[in-house]
């Protein structure tokens, strides 16, 4: 019997380690869905069944803001903005007078740095822009080699 215990003594504290551990991870995660239940009732109480809906306009409101006002500012100065591109890393970084713009090729989101803050934008409305600089980067390397 104490051979079968040594043997198995990895199984046997394992098995006490999860006793006492999966209780525990249980509550966690009941409290967890209480919590977003109770979320999800006072919120449907104090701004009605479409709560959920409701707290997209302002989301919408803020994109249209920034796509009336910010996206034309990024738009005038990126034409005048120094471009450099990594072919390796698909990185690209945009500096002009305002502001400096880090981003990859393959993604939608890029890095904004405006007065030393750093904020994730959108820069689908650049993409145009941005594939256009490349090519051109591009056909001027081809002609130096």
């Amino acid at each position: 019997m104490l051979d079968f215990i040594l043997n198995h003594l990895f199984v046997i504290i394992a098995c006490g380690v999860l006793l006492m551990v999966l209780p525990l991870i249980f509550r966690t995660f009941i409290k967890i869905i209480l919590v977003l239940a109770a979320i999800a009732v006072l919120g449907s109480i104090f701004y009605g069944p479409n709560f959920l809906n409701n707290m997209q306009k302002p989301i919408a409101a803020t994109q249209k803001i920034a796509q009336s006002t910010i996206q034309p500012v990024i738009k005038s100065e990126v034409e005048n903005a120094k471009f450099e591109y990594n072919s390796t890393t698909k990185q690209y970084v945009i500096k002009s007078n305002l502001f400096k713009l880090e981003g990859v090729l393959d993604q939608d989101k890029a890095n904004i740095i405006i007065n030393g803050k750093k904020h994730t934008i959108d820069v689908t409305f650049l993409k145009s822009f941005i594939e256009k600089q490349i090519a051109q980067q591009t056909t001027q390397q081809t002609k130096i080699i």
